[in-house]
């Protein structure tokens, strides 16, 4: 395990742009649920690279470390913990969303058009905006 922790499936420029959402749809589409990757282990190297560059920089920019190692543990902990209600809302969304999708489809789109990917896309903003509107 933790070999495979440290040599995560992609490549180091998918995941400098995975950091920031730069993926395109090609490489983050999945037919089924089985094939969806563990995101959490690909994304944590390159996050664990990023902290350590940024304490750098700091220390290089200021003379001494931008941060003291308690207060860096204490932050990233309350980050972990302030996930875990986004965690369980999460799951509960997925659930219904696949119970939803097995019982009530009425059709099914093709998964690697780029139709299917606009028209997803419009129809999700599309939602969010009367959402938002009826939230007024």
């Amino acid at each position: 395990m933790p070999l495979q922790f440290l040599k995560p499936s992609i490549s180091l420029c998918q995941g400098a742009r995975m950091m920031f959402y730069a993926m395109t749809p090609n490489e983050t589409a999945v037919r089924t649920l089985q094939e969806v990757p563990d995101y959490v282990q690909q994304a944590t190297p390159f996050f664990i690279v990023m902290l350590v560059l940024e304490f750098f920089i700091g220390w290089v920019q200021k003379g001494w470390p931008p941060v003291r190692v308690n207060d860096g543990i204490t932050s990233l902990s309350a980050g972990v913990l302030s996930r875990l209600p986004h965690v369980l809302i999460r799951s509960i969304e997925l659930s219904a969303y696949v119970y939803v999708w097995n019982n009530f489809r009425v059709f099914e789109l093709p998964w690697n058009s780029p139709w299917t990917w606009w028209l997803t896309f419009l129809g999700v903003d599309f939602g969010y905006y009367w959402l938002h509107r009826m939230a007024h």
